[in-house]
């Protein structure tokens, strides 16, 4: 459950902000979002507004929901990601996805993206554990 923000703090209504603006970039309702991460609508309505924090619980289940990490929900990555140039296993990967069909190719994909997935959220899962642990 969301804590009372008391006083509607600047960073409490900054996390609301954040969070209205990533939801409707990705074209969800709240009732859609709220029902996602597990809450009620008016509370997702409440932290959004500012009147309501978000738990640490409901921040993580919402930056799974958008595929984020807690630097890029925050903005607090100090430089982008480095592209690497292409190893040769990343090149040698890129002509047997050639050699694929149009359906083996959307197979492979999927696979990635789910294991992509997993291990966002597996990452987020142990970030969550270590700011518990150092906030204990």
């Amino acid at each position: 459950m969301a804590g009372t923000a008391q006083g509607h703090s600047p960073q409490v209504a900054a996390i609301g902000s954040r969070l209205r603006k990533l939801r409707k970039e990705r074209n969800l309702t709240q009732a859609e979002l709220a029902r996602q991460i597990g809450i009620q609508q008016s509370d997702l309505s409440r932290m959004e507004q500012g009147e309501y924090r978000v738990s640490i619980d409901n921040l993580f289940k919402i930056l799974a929901v958008f595929d984020l990490e807690l630097a890029d929900f925050f903005g607090t990555r100090t430089e982008p990601p480095t592209q690497q140039p292409l190893s040769q296993q990343d090149m040698h990967i890129l002509h047997m996805l050639r050699e694929l069909s149009a359906e083996g190719r959307s197979e492979v994909m999927e696979f990635l993206e789910f294991k992509l997935r997993r291990e966002r959220q597996e990452r987020r899962t142990l970030a969550g554990r270590q700011l518990r642990e150092n906030g204990s």
